[in-house]
This record gives structure tokens, sequence and C-alpha cells, in this order.
């Protein structure tokens, strides 16, 4: 640290590493190593319904309900002529292209090649490129790594609760999956960016915790965990306490946001959908009792963390229009950035940054310390898989924690805060305020 307090820290080389996430990239193999969502269970709710092309960590692929039930996910393109599958024809139990009618099962094996005869007796038969698909938490969840290093499926909380107590969606967001993250684990920016957001908007407003996060004056820290880190935020909350919020983020690539009030607690998961774009996953998530339905409807309106998008998942507030920016509004301090709704916000804020974002010319100061944590855990994660070395974040332990904000007395430390309350624990309340 020099005597301005500003890091210089990220060279050109680990830019390249922790952004390029396409098949064979060291970040790329990684990310695989884990089981990412793929698209909610009612995008394709049918069995034998379309199927949908999905861009995925740079590769063009394919999904589809099988006729017995079962999600498929193979490269878009068959390895015959390279047409594309999408379309193709969902049908007992496979997908057959429809240029020559070679057929694939779920697996990635081609059963049937009708213009040879003699298929079944061939010694090698072709394959197709296919990822295994287990359910959960309303959304179909693909793992694209090394068949022999497949985890056990996922245990995030909203994994583990019915679907009355769950909202998820999912949108294209028009820049590199890392400032998506890193927006995430990013608490010095809540009391500007959303400064009027959080006493207006519908999923915050009312909350303590809304009314005390406005507040600029904050002490910032995190905490390293096996499987990641807390990312902590602490303010004055009255003459003998503070507020504390506690944030998880949990390698590689998920985060949960600390709560307010009684609304549900925000998971998010931030996947590349190439190097120049992502899958922003906003899942809200109540353990203890069912969404209501002015919640629901809320988040279908796109408040919170929630945006409204167009049939591509794409916002309907975009790069293209400003984000419908109003400068009226910003000069009455209606918005701080004149985007409104938070997810809007965070979106504005981080496409702004370029489509993929020079981390060699930052200067980062020391309220930036969960973003340098994370970016040299993320190397090290890298660093460990390419040695074959376990990989943290990939256990039920390590995905059954929780967020928090709480009030608690000035002499007491973080340290000496109750980690219970950042363990998931069925049947109990989020400590939240």
């Amino acid at each position: 640290m020099n005597v301005s307090g500003q890091y210089k820290l990220f060279t050109e080389a680990e830019n390249e590493i922790l952004t390029r996430t396409g098949p064979g990239t060291p970040m790329g193999n990684l990310l695989r190593r884990y089981w990412l969502p793929a698209v909610r269970c009612d995008e394709i709710p049918d069995p034998g319904g379309d199927q949908l092309r999905l861009k995925l960590m740079g590769e063009d692929l394919i999904i589809f309900r099988a006729s017995n039930g079962r999600v498929g996910v193979l490269d878009q393109f068959c390895p015959h002529r390279r047409s594309n599958l999408f379309f193709g024809r969902n049908e007992d139990c496979g997908l057959r292209c429809a240029y020559h009618g070679w057929k694939f099962d779920l697996d990635g094996n081609v059963i049937d090649i009708p213009s040879e005869p003699d298929f079944d007796q061939w010694d090698e038969k072709p394959r197709i490129k296919a990822y295994p698909t287990v359910e959960a938490g309303g959304i179909v969840w693909t793992y694209m790594g090394p068949p022999g290093k497949q985890p056990t499926p996922p245990e995030y909380e909203y994994c583990l609760v019915s679907e009355p107590h769950r909202f998820a969606t999912r949108r294209w967001e028009e820049c590199n999956w890392l400032q998506g993250l890193e927006g995430g684990i990013d608490p010095v920016h809540v009391p500007f960016l959303h400064k009027f957001e959080l006493s207006s908007d519908p999923l915050h407003r009312g909350t303590t915790g809304a009314d005390l996060t406005s507040a600029t004056d904050i002490y910032y820290d995190s905490f390293d965990q096996t499987y990641g880190t807390n990312v902590v935020a602490r303010r004055d909350a009255d003459d003998k306490g503070f507020y504390w919020r506690i944030g998880q983020w949990i390698l590689p690539c998920f985060t949960i946001a600390p709560p307010y009030g009684d609304f549900a607690m925000g998971s998010n998961a931030w996947i590349p959908r190439d190097d120049k774009s992502f899958w922003r996953w906003i899942i809200s998530c109540h353990p203890t009792r069912p969404l209501s339905n002015n919640e629901r409807s809320a988040m279908q309106e796109g408040k919170g963390t929630h945006v409204k998008l167009d049939k591509d998942l794409r916002a309907l507030a975009n790069r293209d229009n400003d984000y419908f920016i109003d400068r009226d509004g910003q000069r009455a301090e209606k918005t701080f950035n004149g985007v409104y709704t938070v997810g809007l916000q965070d979106k504005a804020m981080q496409e702004s940054q370029g489509e993929i974002h020079q981390r060699e010319f930052e200067h980062l100061v020391n309220s930036d310390k969960s973003i340098i944590m994370m970016r040299r855990r993320l190397l090290d994660a890298v660093a460990k898989n390419e040695r074959g070395e376990d990989l943290p974040g990939l256990t039920a332990k390590d995905q059954r924690v929780r967020s928090a904000s709480l009030i608690e007395a000035k002499n007491v430390p973080y340290e000496q805060l109750s980690k219970e309350i950042l363990l998931t624990r069925e049947g109990v309340p989020v400590t939240s305020i």
C-alpha cells in the first residue's frame, strides 16, 4: 500500500485469466467443475416439447425435455453435416436431426442413422457433445466439466424449499461475467447508486435496514471462509449499536445479498454466456413462508433486483436506450444516477465499464477489499484446479449458508457474532432487520 491508500494489483495477464471462460481456458475449466444454472424448469415444461437454443460458457447448445421427462443438453450442431438441431425433432427419448435423420440420446450417443442400414454393426459409433443435468430449486442445472469429477447436486437454500417459497429470473447482461460478480459483492456502491431506491422499492421499503443502509459513513471488511468470503458492511445504528450487513460469496460465481426485514433473501448466480455477456440469475427465496402475491407481482414487474425483460431475456431498458435515463429525476433526487430500479442501476454501471473491464488501469482503495480478495481467491482456485487439487464451494456444507443483517452492541466485534446466523437452518427465519 502506498501513501495514498491506492492499490494497483491486477495485471493484464491476470485479467485475461479472470475473464476468459471458453473451452480450454483456465477460468473456463474452473467454472466447468461446478453445477451451473442453465434455464428455469418452466422454460421447458413439457416432455417432448420445443427445444431451446442455449448460449453458455461460449458454447452453442440445445436444451430440451425428452418424452421421458429427462432434460438433455447437447451441442447445437449435428456432428454429421453441422445442421442446427434447433430445427430437429424431439421424439421418443431423444433428438433427431431434421436434415438427415440422425438421432441422439441424452447422453450424446448416436442411436440411429437411417441412411446406414448396418449402423448397429459399427465398431465405433459417432457421438455428440452432451452434458448431464439435474433439476433443483425450479432450475435446470448442467455440469460441463470432466465426467469423473462431477460433484453432488447443488444444495443452496433455494434448492431446498418448495416452489411457493421462491421466485427466479435470468437475464442476458451485456458485459463480462466478472463485472457482474464484482458488483454483487461490492457493498460500497449501495448507499450511492441505490440511495433513493431503497426507500421506495416495494421489496425493500418500510424496513429498518433500508433506512440505515442510506448512511455513507461505513466500515467495510471481508473475511475468508473455506467456501468463499463473508462481505461485511457496518454502520452506526444508534449510540450503542452497530448495524451489520453480511453477504456471502460462494465460489466460483454465487452470491447471497444481505436481507431486508421479512422480505425474501436474494441469491444470485453470474454465469458466462460468452466472454462479453453473461446470464444474471436472481433467486428470491423465503425459507419460512410462501412469497405473497404482492411480492411475486413486484418481482414480475421488475422491482428489486429483478428487471423487465423482452422475449430474448434482454432488459427492455438497455444500453441502446441509455436505460431510459431520467436526468430531470436525477436532478430532483428521485434517482441517484438517473436510472430507476435496483436491478437496472446495477446493470447500467456494470455494462458502462465496457464489454471486458480492463482491471490493470484501476486504482483500488481500502474499501475494495472484498473485490481484491475475491479476485485472488479465483486466481488461486484456477491454480488449484490446474494442479488437480480439491476445490472450495462444491459440497453441501459449502452451499448451505445464508446472509444476514442485524443490530449488535458496539463492543461486540465481528468475530464474536453468532456464526449460526450464517447457516441454512430448516424452519428457522433469516436474521434480518
